[in-house]
């Protein structure tokens, strides 16, 4: 009966959330705007899937609460994998901040306008920084302003330093300061932070490992009471209080998990 009941709450909130996505593609549509899976936004995928991770499991399954815990499992490895992705993306940006703020300089100090000093690092530079300025020169070529080219890529960056070298063009752009001293004083900058953040990450390196570890543990005492008494952890499987206690087991570790990681991320 709580495995109907469950079901039929899961599908009537996929239903409403599919009737609110069609809304938004009528209001988009008269928008003239194309609305599709591809050009839903981080989050609205990520509800999408987990429903249907959600049903699925407890179609498969047949178990609403083993149901909850894979949904909940989607959801962390889903942040998890996303944001060190991110984080590696902009490590790598960071380190290239500094050969960009060179080519920027040496355009604009051999007489280039700003606008051909970012085609020049567009096509000098690497990836993944590569495409941040192959980005910019496209909006320029289609029209669009240098400052609003520059502000929307700003955004979209990962980078705290790419974003710190946007803004630093603007501003030196608008006040008519020299570019040339100012991008020295960022390059120091920005040596000096990646530097820091090195040294961060080594120092917090142990801390990321323990919560690795710890989180880790449960289940493989779980795993080893299984296979000493199959009998006593089996209830854990087969019954609904032992499933509650599996899940409140796995709640707590990924709750754990994400703190710990949240606290070995230091800002600077």
């Amino acid at each position: 009966m709580l495995m109907l009941t469950s079901l039929i709450i899961c599908v009537f909130a996929a239903i409403f959330f599919l009737i609110f996505s069609l809304v938004k593609g009528i209001s988009a549509k008269k928008e003239k705007k194309k609305i599709s899976y591809k050009t839903m936004g981080a989050k609205n995928k990520r509800i999408i899937l987990a429903i249907i991770v959600f049903l699925a499991s407890a179609v498969i399954i047949k178990n609403i609460i083993f149901a909850l815990i894979f949904c909940g499992l989607y959801l962390y490895f889903d942040w998890y994998f996303k944001a060190k992705k991110a984080k590696e993306l902009s490590a790598l940006i960071d380190k290239q901040v500094i050969e960009a703020l060179s080519i920027i300089k040496n355009a604009v100090q051999s007489g280039q306008s700003l606008v051909n000093a970012v085609n020049t690092a567009a096509a000098e530079l690497k990836e993944p920084i590569k495409s941040e300025f192959v980005s910019i020169s496209e909006r320029i070529s289609l029209g669009e302003s240098f400052d609003k080219a520059l502000n929307d890529i700003s955004e979209k960056s990962p980078s705290k330093e790419f974003r710190l070298m946007i803004d630093t063009i603007i501003i030196s752009k608008d006040s008519g300061a020299s570019l040339s001293g100012i991008f020295d004083r960022i390059t120091d900058a920005t040596v000096q932070r990646v530097t820091i953040q090195s040294k961060i990450n080594a120092l917090t390196a142990q801390g990321r490992m323990s919560g690795n570890i710890v989180s880790v543990i449960p289940f493989v005492v779980i795993l080893m009471m299984y296979v000493i008494e199959p009998d006593m952890m089996s209830s854990l499987f087969t019954t609904t209080a032992g499933n509650i206690l599996l899940l409140i087991v796995v709640v707590m570790v990924l709750t754990g998990s994400f703190v710990i990681r949240k606290m070995t991320e230091i800002d600077y």
